[in-house]
């Protein structure tokens, strides 16, 4: 063989599809073995390409042997992007994160037989610290010599030392100003309501269920279910397990249903709308909440498979809107744990059976309002058996029909 010619590449990028029993030259760092962040997905040990000594690569065989090599190093992790550029497609994808002692000296064998130029590149992403460009590149600043560093350091202390002084002197301007107006305008008054609060309460709930009119719909007080939320199943903190789940595992998908609050028969309704039979087939769940989220009162509707709080009373019913009752208070609320809260929004979840692959399933939507906007509920009536529509805005109209039930403290 002619010793100019570069041996076959094949020798690096092909690995066979079995492998002998590792080596104390292969790479096993346990610190690998981790599942997310930058770092290596998987639990397996690495085993990397050598390349054996021989005359220099073709830049061909280079971006191959480079490719090879990264694409062992990452192993299962899915890369966000490819560059045909081995180095660019390293700095790309983080990949000298992977990067160990062990590592780099696996990768010097690829190095040495690789053309001067192409080795300057790999050592500069290699090196880190102030001559790298792995984070892109280097800034004129960066290049300054060991005497303007240190005037940049002196210059930095001194104006540390007035930032210093500066914020003492804005600290004690803005506490004299807290404490005038303190003494100005005393505390202010403690809140004595919710944010959701009624308008005019007829005493007969018989009356009230039939005053009021057509039911029209507050813009502020209205929502659209987009919210995902999906935990996978298994254990371990549930911060860790939280995912995004394809559309295609909800039963409608995210934005189909919204839902506005109303004043019915002297109570608080929630009316859901969306796809016509969903109010038969969707699992509904709705809570009253304070601005901390803490539930108030929870009624639940349709086939759910872990039921949470009560069955809600239907007070309208149709195929395409349904109108659920919900206990909310106008004042203060002592909670059983210690301490008061106030209801200040509407919290609603379609819920979706996500076994066995999540724990977790749902698309939710939260109606909220300032506490100070002066926002009332809006009062609807009818006859039992009448058919009301309601059109909550951006399209979204349904009709359901009276049945006459009424929430049991109404």
């Amino acid at each position: 063989m002619d010793p100019t010619t570069p041996q076959a590449v094949d020798e690096v990028r092909e690995l066979p599809s079995s492998l002998p029993a590792a080596t104390d030259e292969e790479i096993r760092p346990d610190s690998f073995i981790v599942t997310t962040g930058f770092f290596r997905a998987g639990t397996d040990p690495i085993r990397l390409p050598k390349a054996v000594e021989g005359p220099l690569y073709t830049p061909e065989q280079a971006s191959m042997a480079a490719h090879e090599f990264f694409r062992a190093l990452a192993g299962d992790r899915e890369l966000l992007e490819h560059h045909q550029d081995p180095v660019e497609h390293a700095r790309a994808n983080g990949l000298m994160m992977l990067f160990s002692h062990g590592v780099a000296e696996v990768f010097e064998t690829h190095l040495a037989r690789m053309e001067p130029d192409l080795q300057g590149r790999w050592r500069d992403l290699i090196a880190g610290g102030a001559r790298s460009e792995a984070f892109g590149p280097l800034t004129l600043q960066e290049r300054l010599d060991e005497r303007s560093v240190e005037q940049a350091l002196v210059t930095g202390r001194r104006q540390r030392v007035v930032n210093l002084l500066v914020g003492v002197v804005l600290l004690g301007a803005v506490g004299a100003v807290a404490w005038w107006g303190w003494q100005e305008y005393g505390v202010q008054e403690e809140r004595t309501q919710g944010a959701l609060q009624f308008g005019e309460v007829d005493d007969g709930v018989d009356a009230a269920a039939t005053a009021g009119g057509p039911p029209v719909a507050e813009p502020l007080l209205t929502t659209v279910l987009a919210d995902t939320v999906s935990v996978l199943a298994g254990e371990g903190r549930v911060a860790d397990r939280v995912t995004v789940a394809p559309f295609a595992r909800y039963p409608y998908p995210p934005g189909a249903l919204g839902a506005s609050v109303f004043q019915y028969a002297n109570a608080g309704h929630v009316v859901i709308i969306g796809p016509p039979g969903f109010a038969d087939l969707a699992c509904l769940r709705v809570s009253v909440v304070t601005s901390d989220l803490r539930p108030l009162d929870t009624v639940t509707h349709g086939p759910c498979g872990d039921p949470v709080g009560r069955l809600a009373t239907v007070g309208c019913r149709g195929t395409d809107a349904i109108l659920l009752a919900l206990d909310i208070p106008s004042g203060t609320v002592d909670l059983p744990e210690g301490g008061t809260g106030f209801a200040d929004a509407i919290r609603l979840q379609l819920v979706a059976d996500g076994a066995p692959e999540y724990e977790v399933l749902s698309i939710r939507g939260t109606i909220q309002v300032d506490p100070d906007s002066g926002v009332t509920i809006p009062r609807f009536g009818g006859e039992v058996g009448e058919s009301i529509t309601f059109d909550i805005g951006s399209g979204r109209v349904g009709t359901c029909i009276l049945t006459g039930e009424l929430p049991s403290g109404a």
